[in-house]
């Protein structure tokens, strides 16, 4: 019995710490959001972009080679 008031214990010892650390975290507001999606969006088609670029020339490398 005492095993599981102990663990009802440790349970609510960690909510309590969880839900002060929850009060710590600032939040970006909507407009940083947006601004940080389009970045990252941003990013992503570039990245894309020049990996397609590099396949596509290793690729016609490759089949240069193997002719």
């Amino acid at each position: 019995m005492d095993s599981l008031k102990s663990y009802f214990n440790q349970g609510v010892s960690f909510v309590t710490e969880a839900w002060t650390e929850l009060a710590k975290v600032h939040y970006p507001s909507p407009k940083a959001t947006m601004q940080a999606t389009i970045v990252v969006v941003g990013l992503t088609f570039v990245m894309a972009l020049w990996l397609g670029v590099i396949d596509f020339f290793a690729v016609r490398g490759v089949q240069m080679l193997l002719r």
